[in-house]
């Protein structure tokens, strides 16, 4: 992971998280030469992502073909968490409050 935030919004660092997609193998096999799945870990600016408060969250899409998309779809979703628009996902970290 990186030492600093790929950005900050609104009171929280975000970490994209991207890794290569592991494709289920199935017959015909299709052989995409890349593509990625991402996550992103969220934390209260300034703490270390590696802390108690930080939350990982995993994207559900269909994977990216570049690691570009992958990091960009990673903040929107971080983005969209934070502001409440993703159904049952908080940022609410073992029923500690991160943001004061």
């Amino acid at each position: 992971m990186d030492i600093y935030p790929a950005a900050t919004y609104k009171g929280y660092d975000l970490y994209p998280l991207v890794y290569k997609h592991a494709a289920e193998r199935v017959w015909p096999e299709p052989r995409p030469d890349r593509s990625f799945d991402a996550a992103v870990v969220i934390c209260l600016e300034g703490e270390s992502p590696e802390g108690m408060q930080a939350r990982t969250f995993r994207l559900d899409a269909a994977p990216w073909d570049n690691v570009g998309g992958a990091r960009r779809g990673a903040l929107r979703y971080a983005e969209a968490i934070i502001n409440g628009a993703v159904p049952g996902v908080s940022v609410i970290a073992a029923g500690a409050p991160m943001a004061s």
